[in-house]
Protein backbone atom coordinates (compact mmCIF):
# COMPACT_ATOMS: atom_id res chain seq x y z
CA UNK A 1 0.00 0.00 0.00
CA UNK A 2 1.28 3.24 -0.56
CA UNK A 3 1.32 6.42 1.56
CA UNK A 4 0.89 9.99 0.33
CA UNK A 5 3.89 11.78 1.50
CA UNK A 6 3.80 15.39 2.02
CA UNK A 7 7.28 16.88 1.04
CA UNK A 8 8.30 19.72 2.83
CA UNK A 9 11.04 22.08 1.08
CA UNK A 10 13.50 23.96 3.13
CA UNK A 11 15.52 26.02 2.53
CA UNK A 12 19.08 24.86 4.06
CA UNK A 13 20.76 26.62 6.12
CA UNK A 14 24.29 27.49 5.22
CA UNK A 15 27.00 26.64 8.28
CA UNK A 16 27.60 30.16 8.81
CA UNK A 17 23.68 31.02 9.33
CA UNK A 18 23.58 27.89 11.48
CA UNK A 19 26.16 28.79 13.80
CA UNK A 20 25.10 31.96 13.72
CA UNK A 21 21.99 30.77 15.71
CA UNK A 22 23.39 28.19 17.65
CA UNK A 23 25.69 30.85 19.27
CA UNK A 24 23.24 33.46 19.57
CA UNK A 25 25.22 35.66 17.15
CA UNK A 26 24.59 37.94 15.01
CA UNK A 27 24.64 37.19 11.13
CA UNK A 28 26.48 40.30 10.14
CA UNK A 29 29.35 39.58 12.56
CA UNK A 30 29.85 36.11 10.64
CA UNK A 31 28.85 36.82 7.37
CA UNK A 32 30.22 40.35 6.82
CA UNK A 33 26.85 41.86 5.57
CA UNK A 34 27.01 45.79 5.98
CA UNK A 35 25.02 47.11 8.73
CA UNK A 36 22.93 50.45 7.61
CA UNK A 37 21.75 52.89 9.87
CA UNK A 38 19.60 56.10 8.30
CA UNK A 39 19.27 59.01 10.85
CA UNK A 40 16.49 60.77 8.58
CA UNK A 41 17.08 61.54 5.48
CA UNK A 42 20.28 63.34 6.61
CA UNK A 43 23.06 60.83 7.86
CA UNK A 44 23.53 57.45 6.84
CA UNK A 45 26.13 55.02 8.67
CA UNK A 46 27.36 52.10 7.20
CA UNK A 47 29.19 49.72 8.45
CA UNK A 48 31.26 46.61 7.07
CA UNK A 49 32.05 47.69 3.77
CA UNK A 50 34.87 46.74 1.38
CA UNK A 51 35.50 49.67 -0.59
CA UNK A 52 34.84 53.41 -1.84
CA UNK A 53 34.52 52.97 -5.37
CA UNK A 54 32.87 56.64 -6.51
CA UNK A 55 32.58 59.82 -4.69
CA UNK A 56 31.13 63.42 -5.66
CA UNK A 57 28.74 65.68 -4.33
CA UNK A 58 25.69 63.67 -5.25
CA UNK A 59 26.86 60.19 -5.51
CA UNK A 60 28.53 57.83 -3.21
CA UNK A 61 29.05 54.19 -4.35
CA UNK A 62 30.59 51.86 -2.02
CA UNK A 63 31.76 47.95 -2.74
CA UNK A 64 30.08 45.68 0.25
CA UNK A 65 29.23 41.54 0.13
CA UNK A 66 25.38 42.21 -0.60
CA UNK A 67 26.05 44.33 -3.54
CA UNK A 68 27.17 48.16 -4.94
CA UNK A 69 25.48 50.27 -2.46
CA UNK A 70 24.49 54.00 -4.04
CA UNK A 71 23.91 56.76 -2.19
CA UNK A 72 22.28 59.63 -3.97
CA UNK A 73 21.49 62.91 -2.67
CA UNK A 74 22.73 67.07 -2.73
CA UNK A 75 25.72 67.98 -0.38
CA UNK A 76 26.67 64.60 0.53
CA UNK A 77 30.10 64.45 2.53
CA UNK A 78 32.09 61.91 4.02
CA UNK A 79 32.94 62.13 7.99
CA UNK A 80 34.44 59.44 10.19
CA UNK A 81 35.42 56.90 7.55
CA UNK A 82 37.95 53.86 8.43
CA UNK A 83 38.51 50.39 6.52
CA UNK A 84 35.40 49.05 7.80
CA UNK A 85 32.88 52.10 8.67
CA UNK A 86 31.92 55.25 7.06
CA UNK A 87 29.62 57.79 7.98
CA UNK A 88 27.91 59.98 5.19
CA UNK A 89 25.92 63.66 5.64
CA UNK A 90 23.89 65.51 3.78
CA UNK A 91 20.54 65.51 1.98
CA UNK A 92 19.85 62.21 1.22
CA UNK A 93 17.47 61.40 -1.40
CA UNK A 94 17.60 57.67 -2.73
CA UNK A 95 19.43 54.52 -1.77
CA UNK A 96 20.16 51.18 -3.40
CA UNK A 97 21.87 48.17 -3.88
CA UNK A 98 23.11 46.93 -7.41
CA UNK A 99 23.64 43.43 -7.35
Amino acid sequence: MKRNRKISYLKKESIQEQLTHALDIPTEVVTNMPVITLIGNKEINIENFSGLLEYTRQKIRLNTRAGILVIDGIELEAKNMTAERICIKGNILHITFVV
